[in-house]
């Protein structure tokens, strides 16, 4: 589970602060909306996982951008 916070658009750039699990160790990731591809990532100094979590993180930012509605500030990334 990751949680996505401050999340933002601007320009071609959907961006957010990320804790994973139940961590306070924050990261935040930019993401390309064009090419998908992230542009910076500052990872979270939890432990464990830290590509897998960004990756989560992608995903999640592509998707809520993909629903057309309105973006959310806040949003949660599970898998298993």
């Amino acid at each position: 589970m990751v949680h996505l916070f401050n999340i933002s658009v601007n320009d071609d750039t959907v961006s957010c602060d990320y804790t994973p699990e139940t961590s306070n160790d924050v990261g935040h990731v930019d993401v390309d909306i064009t090419s998908e591809e992230i542009t910076n990532v500052q990872f979270s100094e939890y432990e464990y996982g830290k590509s897998m979590y960004v990756a989560h993180v992608r995903s999640k930012l592509l998707e809520l951008v993909k629903l057309s509605e309105p973006i959310p500030s806040e949003a949660t990334a599970i898998w298993f």
